[in-house]
């Protein structure tokens, strides 16, 4: 059966989650089976990679504001990464081993998908890898631009719609207590209007209400099914 993917993406504290979780709610209730995968929890081939990387450039401990990260330590673990980066063949095996997890993270996501969901939300996608990458090559928008069109991710099913939740950083910020830093958000906001803008992707201010967010989505879901 052809499942209807729906990916829904933006900086942290736009209300991705909530508002997959509504979506998947309201189509449920219509009679249309959906179910919403999160796609960012699991790293298999670059998890001891992370932890050995943390340990060595120091990565604060805490995640949240307010528990004892100041910014200096945040932007001390940053430029070591991006220092770190900056050799060739490092950024090559890094670049294929979360590529890779990514796939693997989608493949084993969708095994627990039963058979007869109609519609998959994607609370994140590869995008969100892409662009993670991005920032830790420090590319300012040309790594994700590149990988879009990569052979490394063509095997990655193409959405059948896109929507990108956009909001400032400094509102993103507001919102949740465990985004490390406002850099952190600043660097992503323009990679995220880059990718939605290369593929075609619904902008949806997230600034309104859950309810008014909600709807717009919903609309765009039933406009893509005719």
């Amino acid at each position: 059966m052809k499942r209807f993917c729906i990916v829904i993406m933006g900086l942290d504290g736009c209300g991705k989650t909530t508002q997959a979780n509504i979506l998947c709610r309201r189509l449920n209730d219509a009679g249309r089976k959906a179910s919403v995968i999160w796609l960012r929890g699991e790293s298999y081939l670059t998890l001891p990679l992370i932890k050995a990387g943390k340990y060595i450039l120091k990565a604060p401990r805490q995640s949240k504001r307010g528990e004892g990260i100041g910014e200096r330590s945040y932007e001390r673990y940053v430029s070591g990464k991006k220092a770190l980066f900056r050799n060739f063949l490092t950024r090559a095996i890094w670049r294929s081993l979360t590529i890779f997890d990514a796939y693997l993270s989608l493949k084993f996501a969708l095994k627990k998908v039963e058979a007869d969901v109609e519609f998959l939300i994607f609370d994140r996608y590869l995008y969100d890898t892409l662009i993670d990458i991005d920032t830790a090559f420090a590319k300012g928008g040309s790594e994700v631009m590149r990988l879009l069109r990569s052979p490394l991710t063509s095997s990655f099913p193409k959405p059948d719609l896109i929507i990108l939740l956009d909001i400032t950083p400094r509102e993103a910020m507001k919102r949740k207590d465990d985004i490390p830093s406002l850099e952190y958000l600043e660097e992503r906001d323009p990679l995220y209007k880059k990718v939605a803008d290369a593929l075609g992707a619904q902008v949806i201010d997230a600034t309104q209400s859950i309810e008014e967010i909600g709807d717009e989505i919903f609309r765009l879901v039933q406009g893509a099914l005719t």
